[in-house]
């Protein structure tokens, strides 16, 4: 039954005749082999079961050596024969054969407040906010824009992402959903522009949390090697964002990306500790307007439109790259190995 439920979604996906080959429809539907996605779902399965609290009731149901001292529940597997077991054919007892060797503790020392990374650092760490009245963040948006020429030994990195409408133009495998790009300024001189592609299917906190990682990679690339750099100053549209993955950055309650942020964060902030680090947040509205200054001036406003400009305008994977890209936490530990 599942199988024929995922064949005839790859049918609905691709509009492919009832009779195309399977194996490669779903290849260009992009859906995972369904023996593949059910061994993910059973190994997460028995990663959530190993992070449960030793009270909570499913481990009552499990066997005496797998209930972590839980009270056993009459209709645990403990109490069941084996005959049964084999009939019940329940998820349970797969968790129970296939024991997973990370130890997972979901109250660890390093997920309790006192131990997050703005609790280690809290006056490296600065959120400048947005004032909401209108006119007060109009005088904000202008002081963001002289900001690269009044702080000159500041190195400031403007991210943005976009997301962008579904085009049936483009091939599948070329096609991408959303784009992030990266404007580095030092001394009122734009020296870094990129763009990446952010992956299909994604949402805000992965488009401002990738853009924030790429942000922070190449701020500490730059103190590496030697630049004059005292205050290292990142624009983000949603500083709330920013400061929640900060905050869950341990697992199990931390994702990859709220890992890799919070170390990249922590590597600046330790390695580093005569730089300050400060999230400034801006509008949109106020990085795509037009203009009337050009990016010779120094200004920051003219470098977030080419930011937007350049996500906006990347459709596609470069050739050199057609693969998915990597998750943040692998880019980021094959950057401190290399």
């Amino acid at each position: 039954m599942l199988r024929l439920t995922h064949n005839q979604g790859a049918r609905w996906i691709t509009g492919a005749f009832h009779t195309s080959p399977m194996g490669a429809m779903s290849a260009v539907a992009g859906l995972m082999p369904l023996h593949l996605q059910l061994k993910k779902l059973f190994e997460r399965s028995v990663i959530r079961i190993n992070t449960l609290h030793p009270h909570h009731p499913v481990l009552s149901l499990l066997e005496r050596r797998k209930a972590k001292g839980s009270t056993l529940h009459p209709n645990a597997l403990e109490c069941k024969s084996k005959t049964i077991r084999k009939v019940i054919k329940s998820p349970l007892d797969s968790v129970i054969d296939n024991p997973s060797s990370e130890i997972f503790d979901p109250l660890s020392e390093h997920i309790k407040p006192g131990h997050w990374l703005v609790d280690r650092h809290p006056d490296k760490i600065k959120f400048v906010l947005m004032p909401k009245n209108r006119k007060d963040r109009d005088e904000y948006h202008n002081n963001l824009n002289l900001a690269p020429v009044r702080e000159p030994n500041a190195l400031h990195l403007f991210t943005a992402g976009v997301k962008h409408k579904f085009d049936l133009s483009v091939p599948v495998p070329h096609r991408t959903h959303s784009h992030i790009a990266l404007v580095t300024v030092f001394k009122g001189q734009a020296i870094t522009s990129k763009t990446r592609a952010a992956g299909r299917r994604v949402n805000d906190e992965t488009i401002v949390g990738w853009s924030t990682f790429l942000a922070l990679i190449k701020a500490h690339k730059k103190l590496q090697k030697g630049w004059p750099i005292s205050k290292v100053v990142l624009y983000t549209t949603s500083q709330l964002i920013v400061k929640n993955l900060m905050s869950t950055n341990s697992k199990p309650l931390g994702s990859q990306l709220s890992i890799a942020v919070s170390l990249a964060f922590d590597a600046i902030a330790t390695d580093f500790p005569e730089v300050d680090i400060e999230v400034r947040g801006f509008n949109k509205s106020w990085a795509t307007a037009p203009g009337t200054y050009t990016e010779d001036s120094g200004m920051l406003q003219p470098l977030a439109q080419r930011a937007y400009y350049s996500a906006e305008t990347a459709r596609t994977f470069t050739e050199p790259s057609l693969s998915f890209p990597q998750s943040a936490s692998y880019h980021y530990t094959r950057q401190k190995t290399t």
